[in-house]
């Protein structure tokens, strides 16, 4: 039986010549359809290369939809839609199972990015022609996406609240073959992974002036970085990163008069990190989450969870309320951030804004020093700023954080990790269901058929 993860990763980088001039998405190449050799021959073939690893993000199983749609269902934001989809169910019953289509499918669409990128890493010393300045952008970009991708799957898939478990993720930084296998690491060593790929990156990128939020620039690398510390704890590295990012002078909130132009055009001046989708590269948000203004509930996987409703109506004057469709004929919620370009279907992937960097700063900071930033959050969506007696203590602080990156962030993928990193999984997600939740629903299963591929040697995650 083919090892799930470790696909060789020229199908991917190869598919990349044929889309060198369309945006269409890949799709199913032979693995034998172009030579190492021929592919990392010259700064074509490395270009291509590079084209056809950004193409491996968009798929609908990982930023085309599905990874950070599943990730909010499996919260207090969602409720599954659909017609009686059984792997749907499970996330909104807080019951995923290691069968689930969902996570079998983004766990391979994670680790296809990571190969492309490995093939990219070990491929583009040998390219002739090409200028060492070239060589280490694309080397910092791959190292970048390798990197964000061990993190989405270690926040999905692994421990990552706890730096002594044994539970992070397979890291795998090398070509693999069919029959490869790589085991498990610990949460501490998957970390260590990522950041050293990330900070090697940010010195092959130190030069690149270019801000475009579609490729990986310095602010994306330092974006991921304030990420990735915040998760691991490291509140001074989180602060110091977001704010390498504020102080750029490439990005700016949006007030609370246009804010919804985050949804409703390209690269706002609040991107870092958008992937963009068109006409002939279409992404899955609005057919998922949306799909016409008289959809049924049936048509419609993602719905909104009716507590978030509820966690709107309590916050007066909070305009982000006015992203959450209460007036639909067929009587259910949904979000309305993809519901424009309903023909195209272009709606792009938020993977950060900017938005996120200041909230990152507002927790590392701790609420003498972070309020300030979590009141530009507030006052740019129409809520007034919060005073220190409006929170006294560093719980009462924590809680309006936790709060504000809800409302910001609700259906872009945040919610389902920020209940896990902060240890609230349970106390959350119990009232809403029947279901008995624990602390091992606080991540998702590794797919059966990665555990039986491999023999055992990549371990399940306990409660599973």
């Amino acid at each position: 039986m083919k090892k799930l993860i470790y696909i060789a990763a020229f199908s991917f980088i190869a598919a990349s010549l044929l889309i060198m001039s369309s945006c269409a998405k890949l799709n199913q190449i032979s693995p034998t359809a172009v030579q190492a050799s021929q592919l990392f021959k010259d700064s074509t073939g490395l270009s291509s290369a590079v084209t056809g690893m950004y193409s491996t993000l968009e798929v609908q199983d990982y930023y085309g939809a599905n990874y950070p749609m599943m990730c909010d269902l499996n919260s207090d934001n969602g409720v599954a839609g659909g017609y009686n989809n059984t792997s749907l169910n499970e996330f909104g019953a807080y019951s995923v199972t290691s069968s689930n289509i969902f996570i079998q499918d983004t766990y391979v669409a994670i680790y296809k990015t990571i190969a492309a990128a490995n093939a990219i890493i070990a491929g583009e010393s040998t390219v002739k022609g090409a200028s060492q300045a070239y060589l280490d952008a694309v080397k910092g970009q791959a190292l970048t996406l390798r990197a964000m991708g061990h993190f989405d799957l270690l926040r999905a898939f692994g421990y990552h609240w706890d730096l002594t478990s044994s539970y992070g993720i397979p890291v795998v930084t090398t070509v693999q073959t069919s029959t490869s296998v790589v085991p498990r690491s610990t949460v501490a060593a998957t970390y260590t992974a990522i950041i050293n790929d990330l900070l090697q990156a940010a010195t092959l990128l130190k030069t690149n002036t270019d801000r475009n939020p579609n490729y990986v620039n310095p602010a994306i690398v330092n974006a991921l970085l304030a990420r990735v510390y915040l998760y691991k704890k490291d509140y001074s590295d989180a602060a110091k990163y977001a704010t390498l990012v504020i102080n750029d002078g490439a990005f700016s909130l949006l007030d609370k008069n246009n804010f919804t132009e985050i949804y409703t055009s390209k690269n706002s001046k609040e991107s870092v990190f958008e992937l963009p989708f068109d006409q002939q590269n279409q992404s899955e948000y609005n057919a998922t989450t949306y799909a016409r203004p008289d959809a049924a509930s049936t048509e419609v996987l993602f719905l909104l969870n009716p507590d978030l409703q509820s966690f709107f109506e309590s916050r007066s004057g909070d305009l982000r309320y006015n992203l959450v469709d209460t007036t639909n004929p067929n009587g259910y919620l949904r979000t309305l951030k993809y519901s424009s370009d309903i023909k195209q279907k272009d709606n792009s992937a938020y993977v950060i804004r900017i938005a996120e960097m200041y909230m990152i700063r507002a927790e590392a900071l701790g609420r003498t020093k972070g309020l300030a930033d979590m009141n530009l959050i507030r006052t740019n969506r129409g809520l007034t700023a919060l005073t220190a007696a409006d929170v006294p203590d560093n719980d009462t602080y924590a809680q309006a954080v936790a709060d504000e990156d809800r409302a910001e962030f609700n259906f872009e993928g945040h919610r389902y990790f920020d209940l896990a990193r902060l240890g609230q999984v349970v106390n959350v997600l119990q009232p809403l269901t029947s279901t008995t939740i624990t602390s091992a629903n606080s991540c998702f299963p590794i797919p059966l058929r990665e555990i039986s591929a491999t023999n055992g040697v990549v371990i399940q995650n306990p409660g599973y």
